[in-house]
């Protein structure tokens, strides 16, 4: 298993950025990882909320689904994403600070088959695609797309 952590910041409400990252129809917009993102059915966004997650990872799309498994608005969700390559495990935490919101991502890796042999030696590049993920939401959280659509 690799596990990553990030950190940012975003100067609008807590309810605002929890809801806006929330609503993992938005993850293609803020992580160049994603390329595309759908959710599974209709309702509200809140536990048990699956989504359609395509994954770039090079010119490889991979298809995984994920799963709002814990959900704390505006504090705390958890979502688990199942491939045929890889689970992840993503924690994400808010908390208010005098700026906005303190945003902090965390995931952890598990890499299945032949990926499991080159994990060890991914560490440096899995870091720089969460990095680019969490710095690509600050950047929504900080302009008009972090418009809630609920």
């Amino acid at each position: 298993m690799t596990r990553l952590t990030e950190q940012t910041t975003a100067p609008i409400s807590i309810d605002k950025a929890f809801a806006y990252t929330a609503d993992f129809n938005h993850v293609q917009d803020w992580d160049p990882g994603v390329a595309e993102s759908a959710q599974i059915g209709e309702g509200p966004v809140g536990e048990g909320t699956e989504f359609d997650v395509l994954v770039a990872f090079g010119a490889r799309r991979i298809p995984m689904v994920y799963t709002i498994t814990e959900f704390d608005p505006p504090n705390r969700m958890v979502l688990v994403g199942k491939g045929s390559a890889l689970t992840a495990v993503d924690e994400i935490t808010f908390s208010e600070i005098p700026q906005g919101t303190a945003i902090t991502f965390t995931t952890d890796l598990t890499f299945k088959g032949m990926g499991r042999l080159f994990a060890p030696f991914m560490g440096g590049v899995l870091k720089g695609v969460v990095k680019k993920a969490v710095e690509g939401l600050a950047t929504a959280l900080r302009s008009n797309e972090a418009t809630p659509t609920a």
